[in-house]
């Protein structure tokens, strides 16, 4: 493309810009010296002659006054004459002198053959130039005054006299400094425009245009993340040129190497078929009218131990190839790991098909050199679009084996008995919410017994996907098995305190089990989201799993950082064993949680109201205050109330909600 199209380099366009301008300004420079010259011809010009004219005039007009004749004035004018270069005088009378004065023969027939002249004569002031002989000429009627009808008695105030008739070459002209100096600016301000114009033209169509073009087909690869695109700019600048080429081969290259990376992640090396992992991006975007099969070659253990993996590699890939040959284009086959497959078709599938299928493989025979092996297999498989299909067909593959057939269809009353296989699901549901933000925060409210409203939530965590709400029991040993339960309680933190940043009459707590409490990230994120918030006595930090705490030093660490701010501390499950009672000794809290064993129970078992009625006694001794869980009914409100327990929650007095009871009501 460089040799069909001239390219020119930044320093060139520099340089043709100078000599663009130069040229441009020589010209306006010229063309301006020209104008100038005709503007002072024609009006500069005209103003000298005017004052010269006057000059004369008042001149002369003193000499007559002084009795002087046509003669004398005559001398008068040619002394007047020097006064420029080439300048020349003449008078002429008007009839009303030539009656007092007498008539000039040579002047009255040069005023017969002269109409400027005769003009002038009426009153009219006449300048012109002559191009040919380059004389500037000025006819300036002579008109009377008050001291000049002292002799003209026969004349009238602004009656004219006579005509003086003024010549001078136009290269004599007389400019005044201000003049000059007025086109000057003028010029010189003319000439910045066209400087500007002519960069701001040339510099935006040949560098910032481009550029722009550039920056914005980058920004465009960068947004859409699409490495198939290349750039093109309308450019002939060498040095853009060479850079959008240099993006171009930059976007090859890692596009080379992505697909590389995208083969090395999504096909099995052994076999050249794709892997679990595309098996998953596929079933993510299609899985509407397809059937998946999951495949286990029986023994395949016991070929690899006995015979070597060189064997079991051969009757793997030679496994894949008779598969893929009885498939044609219908399906694609993965390798999921060691002797497991599976097959996405395209389409729905009989019972009778893939029973061909499994025949087919029963009668094949697979050879390593000299040695022939025969191999089964069971099958799984599923027709429901769903995005679980995998673990679908994972189920039905399982229940093959556990029945001991060769294939079984996966169905809905298919239960979830196998403990990985739940997990699998669980874990795939708590991955999809955190990627779609969908971990948050619902509120219990606690009732205040002695104002008798609520003014006090518990906040718990939940998944919601769609119309179905997960509570933690389903995924929290999922989140800890995984690593990943540190995303739950940093996102309530963060949710929690982002919902009650503008309300400062309801207190919140946030539950913090020990892992919590040894996460720095999260306890730097809590710390920093309390000494931001305005209301940080509203907050309660509520403490679980109390019966696994024993470095009371680490926990009271944390406890008094969190009192630093403002905030109390709660513990949970309080008055199961009075062994408990060593927590709130040997910790700085404030909130006491009644286990709700406990509480359940008061309504038909005395025994549960006189426990109750002792520990919340002892706990108000220690100056701290006494929330009761599970208040399932208005009897045990009334009893917990009656023994003086500070706050009541559970689902008689309101169940997890994702807004408070204030926002609803509003």
């Amino acid at each position: 493309e460089m040799k069909t199209k001239k390219y020119i380099s930044n320093k060139m366009l520099a340089i043709r810009i100078i000599l663009s301008v130069f040229i441009i300004s020589s010209l306006i420079l010229l063309i301006s010296s020209e104008y100038l010259k005709k503007t002072a011809m024609k009006n500069l010009a005209e103003d000298d002659a005017k004052k010269t004219a006057q000059l004369v005039f008042e001149t002369m007009n003193v000499r007559m006054q002084e009795g002087w004749t046509k003669k004398d004035l005559q001398q008068i004018i040619k002394r007047l004459e020097v006064i420029r270069h080439g300048m020349k005088i003449s008078s002429y009378r008007s009839k009303q002198v030539e009656k007092l004065f007498g008539v000039v023969p040579k002047d009255q027939k040069i005023v017969q053959n002269d109409p400027l002249i005769q003009q002038a004569m009426k009153g009219k002031e006449i300048f012109l130039v002559d191009n040919k002989t380059g004389y500037v000429r000025f006819l300036y009627p002579m008109k009377t005054t008050t001291e000049c009808n002292q002799c003209h008695i026969n004349a009238k105030d602004g009656s004219v006299n006579g005509v003086l008739d003024i010549q001078f070459p136009h290269s004599d002209i007389k400019i005044s400094l201000d003049t000059m100096s007025l086109y000057f600016v003028i010029f010189f301000i003319f000439l910045l425009i066209i400087f500007s114009y002519i960069f701001f033209v040339v510099i935006n169509k040949k560098m910032v245009k481009p550029v722009i073009q550039l920056t914005n087909a980058i920004t465009e690869v960068e947004n859409t993340k699409d490495l198939t695109k290349t750039i093109k700019i309308n450019t002939n600048i060498k040095e853009l040129w060479m850079l959008q080429n240099s993006f171009n081969k930059l976007l090859t290259t890692i596009r080379f190497y992505y697909d590389k990376l995208i083969e090395k992640i999504y096909i099995d090396e052994l076999t050249s078929t794709y892997n679990l992992t595309k098996l998953k991006s596929i079933l993510k975007k299609h899985n509407q009218n397809k059937t998946l099969m999951m495949i286990d070659i029986h023994s395949f253990g016991k070929i690899n131990r006995v015979y070597g993996t060189s064997v079991a590699d051969a009757i793997l890939i030679d496994f894949t190839l008779k598969t893929k040959k009885f498939l044609g284009n219908n399906g694609t086959l993965y390798r999921l790991y060691g002797d497991e497959f599976a097959i996405l078709y395209n389409g729905i599938l009989t019972k009778e098909y893939i029973q061909q299928f499994s025949k087919m493989l029963r009668e094949a025979k697979f050879h390593y050199k000299n040695s022939e092996f025969i191999i089964n297999v069971t099958i799984g498989y599923t027709d429901q679009p769903s995005d679980i299909m995998l673990e679908q067909s994972s189920l039905a593959l399982a229940k093959a084996k556990q029945e001991k057939i060769n294939i079984f269809k996966y169905n809905n009353t298919l239960a979830i008995k196998d403990e990985d296989s739940n997990h699998f699901i669980w874990l795939k549901v708590f991955e999809e919410a955190i990627e779609k933000d969908n971990i948050v925060p619902f509120f219990m409210p606690i009732k205040n017994t002695k104002l008798n409203k609520v003014d006090k939530y518990e906040t718990l965590v939940r998944i919601v996907d769609q119309d179905k709400i997960h509570t933690p029991d389903k995924f929290i040993d999922i989140a800890i098995a995984s690593g990943k339960y540190h995303i739950i309680t940093q996102t309530i933190i963060k949710k929690t305190f982002e919902y009650f940043k503008n309300i400062s009459d309801i207190s919140f707590s946030i539950n913090f089990a020990l892992r919590d409490i040894v996460n720095p990230e999260t306890t730097q994120m809590l710390f920093e989201y309390l000494e931001n918030y305005q209301y940080s006595s509203n907050v309660i930090i509520e403490l679980l799993e109390t019966e696994e705490i024993s470095d009371f030093v680490l926990l009271n660490k944390f406890i008094n950082k969190v009192k630093s701010y403002g905030a109390k501390i709660a513990i949970d499950d309080f008055g199961s064993g009075y062994s408990n009672f060593n927590y709130i000794l040997n910790l700085n809290i404030d909130i006491v949680k009644l286990d709700s064993c406990l509480v359940a129970d008061l309504y038909t078992d005395q025994s549960a109201v006189v426990i109750v009625s002792n520990v919340v006694k002892a706990v108000k001794e220690l100056d701290l205050q006494v929330v009761a869980e599970r208040v399932t009914s208005q009897e045990i409100e009334n009893i917990l109330t009656i023994h003086e327990v500070d706050y009541l929650q559970g689902y008689h007095i309101g169940e997890p909600k994702p807004d408070i009871l204030t926002k609803i009501d509003n």
